[in-house]
């Protein structure tokens, strides 16, 4: 039992990687298991057009989040003084106050933004919750970017766990006896964008003395705002490039195909890509601050391809096991009005494995400070994108639009990944060689749930799915030496970390 106690400690070390990271990923794995449990009663409560305009109005958001602080917020990470960190998080404040301004006085307009922007008009009614939105995300951002800074990160996990689970409440809720359709989603996003603010405000409070430090002097404003102006200058436009190719599907897919096919997509990218963004997420808040001790200690190189290696293998199982069973997996979960979302995640499930992988990893450009090369990958990607989209579109296949954006995607991603790991001085080589490991380990337990589809019954069939996870869990776990030892060497940087504030 001490031995075990040991191991356990070990595994969720403030100091280091791997600690850090596990800690957020514990909150990271609850959320996940009640957002996975909460999907099938929401698809039963709200219809396809409904989710299709959800989502829709949550991906007007996320492009304006992108914008609103001038993506200053990560150079917050970069200063070893705090007090010049402490004005980094100011000015972003500031810009990101005046950005939610402007959107508020927009959305007095919101038809005639509609008409001119050409969105469904459908949307036209809730963009006055913008501004709120917007406003609530960006106070999250900036507190999770100091928080991270001093390595809080059981305080972030709290924070995301309030976020995701007063989310699902709120939609459950509103949903159940209502009949107020998207709104249902949309006023339960809000109110988790709400609540996560409100804990990491109280956060903040407690455990630092950023909101009790007077705002600096404007000389001290622009000085930060010219050293640290890559970031809006290369760094914001990537971001929002990225963050539109992401989303891309969503605002075209209305204008193509309506919100029904809207909603299963959103569905399809729910089962999968968030997921896992959420696992990329905690990697990348871990990985650009040791990333950039890493660098300053010449060892950026086999930091990042370790962390390239996990990424890899905690994507490939769920990828190729979507790929083999996605119809009956989502009829059987969902419902049998979503079998066609299941359909759409077979063509997109590689696309998304590569943007779980790749999305942590962009923190090299930051540490590296090469947002004029991310910025030229992400117009590439972005163009390569929006071509396969408007030419899939126009055929009216919704099929071969989900296969040309899928390919697209993955081809813009894998060019991405190859930029990143090359300047961190990875082998590609290296590199290439854990997707084909972890393919191979994953290739058994996937053949079985192939076998039985169609031919067993759903509930056999999920069950079956949750088994060959666990032995792939299992596998690579015992193969890879992941559960710690007590004799076990140190992480690099294991020493380097200081205690959470």
């Amino acid at each position: 039992m001490k031995n075990l106690r040991t191991r356990i400690g070990q595994l969720y070390a403030r100091e280091g990687f791997r600690g850090p990271v596990m800690t957020l990923l514990s909150g990271t794995a609850v959320t996940f298991v009640i957002s996975y449990l909460a999907l099938p009663v929401l698809t039963r409560l709200f219809t396809t057009q409904a989710f299709g305009i959800s989502d829709y109005f949550v991906t007007i958001v996320s492009v304006l989040t992108a914008l609103a602080s001038l993506r200053y917020e990560e150079a917050v990470m970069l200063p070893e003084r705090d007090q010049k960190a402490r004005s980094v998080l100011w000015l972003a404040g500031i810009l990101a106050i005046g950005v939610t301004a402007m959107v508020a006085v927009a959305s007095l307009w919101s038809r005639e933004l509609t008409s001119l922007l050409g969105a469904p008009e459908e949307i036209a009614v809730w963009l006055w919750l913008v501004a709120p939105a917007l406003l609530l995300i960006r106070f999250g951002k900036l507190a999770e970017a100091w928080l991270t800074r001093k390595r809080a990160f059981r305080t972030i996990t709290g924070a995301e766990a309030t976020n995701k689970i007063a989310i699902i409440s709120s939609r459950i809720g509103l949903g159940a006896g209502t009949t107020l359709g998207a709104g249902g989603l949309i006023g339960g996003f809000i109110a988790g964008q709400a609540l996560g603010a409100a804990y990491f405000g109280a956060a903040l409070l407690r455990r630092t003395r950023a909101l009790r430090i007077q705002c600096p002097s404007m000389s001290e404003l622009r000085s930060v705002a010219r050293r640290y102006r890559r970031f809006p200058l290369y760094a914001m436009p990537s971001s929002l490039l990225n963050t539109v190719l992401g989303r891309l599907p969503v605002l075209l897919l209305p204008v193509y195909f309506g919100w029904e096919v809207t909603g299963l997509y959103g569905r399809a990218f729910a089962a999968l890509a968030i997921p896992l963004s959420l696992i990329g997420t905690a990697v990348a808040q871990v990985f650009f601050v040791d990333g950039a001790t890493a660098h300053r200690e010449n060892r950026l190189a086999g930091f990042t391809e370790s962390v390239h290696a996990r990424l890899v293998m905690i994507g490939m199982f769920p990828c190729m096991l979507l790929i083999a069973a996605g119809p009956e997996l989502f009829a059987f979960v969902f419902g049998a009005g979503w079998r066609a979302a299941g359909t759409y995640e077979q063509y997109l499930a590689c696309w998304f494995f590569l943007n779980a992988v790749a999305s942590p990893l962009t923190r090299i450009f930051d540490i590296l400070e090469l947002q004029r090369a991310e910025l030229g990958i992400s117009i590439g990607s972005f163009l390569l994108l929006a071509a396969a989209l408007f030419w899939g579109g126009s055929t009216g296949n919704v099929l071969l639009t989900m296969g040309l954006m899928a390919g697209a995607g993955a081809f813009a991603r894998i060019f991405q990944l190859a930029a990143m790991l090359k300047y961190a001085g990875v082998s590609l080589r290296r590199a290439g060689s854990a997707y084909i490991r972890y393919a191979l380990i994953a290739l058994p337990p996937v053949a079985c749930v192939w076998l039985i589809r169609g031919v067993w019954p759903g509930w056999a069939v999920a069950l079956t799915a949750i088994a060959a996870g666990a032995a792939y869990l299992g596998f690579v776990v015992w193969r890879e030496r992941i559960w710690p030892g007590v004799n076990e060497t140190p992480e690099p940087g294991q020493n380097d970390g200081k205690e959470e504030q």
